[in-house]
């Protein structure tokens, strides 16, 4: 493989076959200006030399300073948007701020309103067929303590009242029975009572001996005909789960509703 020399290279490669023929001076002063030469090659090589590594590094500054500009760009793009953010958080929290001034006001409005709700709830109850007012009145007694008490949230009482709400209601779609120790003549006696939801409330006695059903008009209790009492037995064994659905008759009063 042949050696490929640089213009400079070849002048000097000239000369010395030149100088071949020259008296000593003159090959004296020949050497002298071809180590010249020399050294402006080997100059000229170091020189270039620092020339690529200045554009190397003009290069690498260049990346750095795309990727920097990228950044600043991402930032501000960033800072924009948390900008945004903030306006939207500090609108909201003035918003919050007047609400929270206004809970003073809305629980002094509110607070009377839960009070009127228990009380139509007692009263509803008073009014109502007579089953289970010991555990129905208690849950009453509940809510009028949460109502007095300070640690108990306004949005807590509210909560309470509407769950003792749901319950009368439920009250009213389904049907229930359970024992009951109740007087009859001055007998102390233990029979079945049984709730057809608010269309009638009836007992009866294990031996089918006693039977009544509460009167809403005359608010006693009333013996219902023998012929109830089969009717009577099977929503019992329903209610109780001993026996499987069907139609259930109740001995119910007629209701009188003046418009």
């Amino acid at each position: 493989m042949k050696e490929v020399l640089t213009p400079a290279r070849g002048v000097i490669a000239a000369a010395l076959i030149a100088g071949l023929a020259m008296p000593a001076v003159a090959q004296s002063q020949l050497r002298q200006a071809l180590e010249t030469g020399e050294q402006a090659t080997r100059r000229a090589e170091q020189v270039q030399e620092q020339i690529n590594q200045l554009d190397d590094q003009r290069s690498d500054l260049v990346s750095e300073f795309r990727t920097l500009l990228q950044r600043t760009q991402a930032a501000q793009l960033y800072a924009r948007q948390q900008e945004k953010v903030v306006e939207s958080q500090r609108r909201e929290l003035e918003s919050l701020t007047e609400q929270l001034g206004r809970v003073d006001e809305i629980t002094a409005q509110t607070t009377p309103m839960l009070l009127d709700m228990i009380s139509d709830l007692e009263a509803f109850v008073q009014a109502d067929l007579p089953f289970r007012t010991e555990d129905r009145m208690e849950r009453i007694a509940n809510l009028r303590a949460a109502m007095e008490n300070a640690q108990v949230p306004i949005v807590e009482q509210y909560r309470l009242i509407v769950e003792a709400y749901k319950s009368e209601m439920e009250y009213g779609r389904t049907i229930d029975t359970w024992p009951e120790e109740i007087d009859i003549n001055g007998n102390s006696v233990m029979v079945d009572m049984f709730l057809y939801g608010r269309v009638a409330l009836v007992y009866m006695s294990p031996d089918r001996r006693y039977a009544a059903r509460w009167d809403r008009n005359e608010e006693q209790w009333v013996p219902v005909e023998n012929r109830f009492k089969e009717d009577i037995a099977t929503a019992i064994k329903v209610a109780k789960g001993t026996t499987t659905p069907s139609v259930l008759y109740a001995p119910a009063s007629k209701l009188d509703v003046e418009i």
